[in-house]
């Protein structure tokens, strides 16, 4: 047998698969049948804990780092470079892994991942980091849709939902540690450590699965097929192209440059051609595509799609815009605002455990649990408008806790929901497409939440520090830019200054808030929507 494979064999696969009779058989084992199950567990596991920890933990300091780097403006680009290539090779994985194998990818997304967190604790400058961070992501990317993926290759079906709530929690409680850890961290040994503290769990996780996962034939290597020819290299070229010139036609665009500069109509120009590029290809190649259009032609399964991108760029932007309201509005301190997301931050495991416990108990809960989970991110994120110095911690916590919940609900029960349709053979793909879209709604998400807030802050600060007559034309325009560049600045403004620029900064991060709620609102219509197509499509649900 070959490493060039995935976990378990094609019959074992059937064997497990969501729609085979033989799963109902009686088995001597609870979970699984696979060897050394304990193991693999546990390098998942800890791979799912660092996906969840590495998100947050990078929400949680970019604003030291833009600060230390006099670079605010480009602070996103932290975050929204990572997602941009996770984005882009986590549906390879998903492809690559039925070619390769599961241990192969595995082990090399968790090398890249180490390597790539190692080269964000020795950044020299923001662009170096922001290099880094992309080249992390491409290890990123794999850690937690391999995880669901194998786990839907050695778990028997009535115990994947159990499992999928273990795998919420582990994820939830490494947000919650990198939310909270993160800004402490930071105070106590400096922000680069945020990222080198990965790498000891990295390499574990990495040892664990050398020593402790089987090979098998693959098999599209039993079939003979080349295996090269199968990777969808050109759709995840054309893809990360069309991602990075939107971003940046986001980031610069009103900010850095007039919207019909010429440079950002070039950059509009190579986001379409790139699109209809990526779309073209995914129709017809021979690959296995990054996303299997021919799959999708069902009212529900767009609809799917469309909400999972909506629902990824809610929770993504709102993670990214709470650590900056408190800094600002509250005066925090980086720990502060850290610790302040611990409490809160509790409930999305919760919401994923309870999420998991219901659908093992009956898979009918499944099409309202969506449903719940997208109302209650609505509420949370128009509650969080309310955040302000003149509430007492207690309510402040209570004002963050819907929006935390309903993603530990929506994003289980969305994904569930999707791969429903699908037989285990498609299992991998539809649970890539679910993860690539809300990455892509993720990476949308933080630059554009981002380009909003400089926006309305820009255009806020010009009229309101205008008015103050002992502020010269020159001195506005300097206090503007520097702002843009870093927060720190405004602890050393003028009282009169500092309070103009603490309520437009905290205006303009509420317009943010707004745009989310709005988004999350329209995101519980529309599965409301889809929940009706659902039970219409499915006999057994009526």
């Amino acid at each position: 047998m070959s490493e060039n494979s995935p976990l378990i064999t094609e019959h074992e696969l059937d064997h497990h698969g969501s729609t085979d009779e033989q799963c109902k058989k009686k088995r001597l084992a609870y979970f699984s049948d696979v060897p050394n199950f304990f193991w693999i567990e546990l390098s998942l596991l800890i791979n799912v804990f660092l996906s969840g920890f590495d998100g947050t933990v990078a929400a949680s300091t970019y604003s030291t780092i833009g600060n230390e780097f006099r670079a605010i403006s480009l602070a996103s680009w932290i975050t929204s470079s990572y997602l941009i290539t996770s984005t882009a090779f986590q549906p390879l994985y998903g492809s690559i892994s039925d070619i390769l194998g599961r241990k192969s990818c595995i082990i090399f997304a968790l090398a890249v991942f180490s390597l790539g967190s190692y080269g964000c604790f020795a950044s020299a400058s923001m662009m170096s980091l922001i290099i880094m961070r992309g080249f992390t992501g491409i290890g990123g990317g794999g850690l937690m849709s391999l995880s669901t993926i194998t786990n839907s290759d050695i778990i028997f079906p009535e115990k994947r939902a159990l499992f999928q709530a273990v795998q919420n929690l582990l994820y939830g409680l490494g947000a919650v540690s990198g939310a909270s850890f993160g800004g402490y961290l930071t105070s106590l040994l400096g922000w680069r450590w945020c990222f080198a503290i990965q790498i000891a769990p990295a390499l574990l996780s990495m040892y664990v699965t050398f020593a402790f996962i089987g090979k098998s034939e693959s098999r599209h290597a039993l079939e003979g097929q080349s295996l090269w020819k199968k990777i969808d290299f050109g759709g995840s070229a054309t893809l990360v192209c069309s991602l990075t010139s939107q971003l940046l036609i986001l980031s610069l665009g009103g900010n850095k440059l007039a919207w019909l500069d010429w440079r950002l109509i070039g950059l509009g120009i190579l986001m379409i051609v790139s699109t209809l590029t990526f779309l073209k290809i995914e129709v017809s190649t021979s690959a296995l595509p990054i996303i299997p259009v021919q799959d999708y032609k069902t009212k529900y399964a767009v609809l799917n799609i469309v909400l999972s991108f909506g629902v990824g760029l809610a929770a993504y932007s709102y993670l990214f815009t709470l650590p900056l309201l408190f800094q600002i509005n509250l005066g925090d301190s980086v720990t502060q605002s850290g610790l302040r997301l611990t409490i809160p931050s509790l409930a999305t495991p919760i919401g994923g455990i309870t999420t998991g416990l219901l659908m093992a108990k009956s898979a009918r809960y499944l099409p309202n649990l969506p449903v719940c989970g997208t109302l209650l991110m609505a509420i949370g994120n128009f509650s969080a408008v309310f955040i302000s110095n003149k509430l007492p911690n207690w309510l402040i916590n209570l004002l963050l806790v819907p929006a935390n919940l309903g993603q530990g609900i929506a994003y289980p029960s969305s994904l569930f929901l999707f791969i429903y349709f699908f037989e285990s053979s498609k299992q991998a793909s539809s649970t890539s497409t679910v993860y690539l879209m809300r990455n892509i709604g993720g990476v949308w998400g933080v630059t554009y939440i981002s380009s909003v807030t400089q926006f309305v802050l820009r255009k806020l600060l010009k009229e309101d520090l205008s008015r103050l007559s002992f502020l010269t034309k020159k001195e506005t325009k300097k206090i503007i830019a520097d702002i843009l560049e870093s927060t720190d600045v405004i602890k050393t403004l003028d009282p009169r200054v500092r309070e103009l620029v603490i309520q437009d900064y905290t205006f303009a991060l509420r317009v943010s808030q707004v745009v989310l709620g709005t988004c999350c609102f329209v995101a519980f219509v529309c599965f409301l929507v889809g929940k009706r197509l659902f039970i219409k499509g499915n006999k057994q649900w009526n």
